[in-house]
């Protein structure tokens, strides 16, 4: 894959779907379709970055009241959509922390990795998750100039799945969505760093607490392939729930996004 990684001083995530080749031998156009976390703190070397993206809309997959916590910084001349994947079965406490679960869950005594995993069934098979997605694509089809960026808190798991999605939509092979979604594990590392030390030292932290940081911080195969087990066994494969459920127009989409 060619695509294009970018970093800010608060988001380490950020990358251009530029370039990633699908089976018919187009590859999809640079400079239109950005995948990533949270920027809502930027530095004005943060600012000239993403200003060169020259995007016109930025969509965040967060609840709204995680979007109204920590709001995206307002880029001059991009416009703002706010589809939530998880909004009506979140509770509070939920919603307000970053990225809908984490920590917060963890310390319950939770396992992870179990959660993860069902987050992901979710993401495409619930009234709320399949709604945002219907909307994003619907932007993205919606005018032939479109250069987007969208993001979850972290551009791993709600965002990480809307990118999925999307490179099948445009014909990219099922391994290379999934080589895509597993380079967030790239960022994750240092996210991962950061949060062990701030819990190492505290009396709650053990083992279990440990390996379910990992699995809510990592990008994993098997969180992916839920969502894969899901659409095949249940919509009946990708192209039925593009059409059926998403209600893509996937011959108008590539003919916008692919060269």
């Amino acid at each position: 894959m060619l695509m294009s990684e970018y970093e800010l001083s608060h988001q380490k995530n950020i990358r251009d779907l530029g370039g990633m080749t699908t089976g018919s031998g187009k590859t999809i156009k640079y400079g239109r379709l950005f995948r990533g976390g949270l920027i809502n703190k930027v530095t004005l070397e943060d600012i000239e970055v993403v200003d060169s993206f020259h995007l016109t809309d930025m969509v965040d997959f967060r609840s709204s009241d995680e979007y109204n916590d920590r709001p995206d910084y307002r880029f001059k001349g991009v416009t703002f959509h706010n589809f939530s994947t998880f909004e009506s079965d979140l509770k509070k406490e939920e919603q307000r922390h970053e990225d809908g679960n984490l920590l917060w869950f963890i310390d319950k005594g939770n396992d992870g990795h179990k959660h993860l995993a069902k987050t992901y069934k979710q993401l495409v098979d619930t009234p709320d998750g399949i709604k945002a997605y219907k909307q994003f694509f619907k932007l993205l089809l919606s005018d032939d100039k479109r250069v987007v960026y969208f993001h979850c808190s972290q551009g791993k798991d709600r965002a990480g799945v809307a990118a999925f999605l999307l490179e099948l939509a445009l014909g990219v092979s099922l391994e290379d969505a999934i080589d895509d979604y597993m380079l967030s594990n790239k960022a994750m590392a240092i996210r991962l760093k950061n949060l062990m030390k701030l819990v190492e030292d505290k009396p709650f932290f053990d083992e279990q607490y440990r390996q379910s940081m990992y699995d809510v911080f990592s990008a994993k195969k098997e969180y992916i392939q839920e969502v894969i087990d899901i659409v095949n066994e249940k919509y009946g494969g990708f192209d039925k729930y593009f059409k059926d459920v998403l209600e893509i127009d996937v011959d108008k989409l590539k003919a916008i996004y692919l060269e």
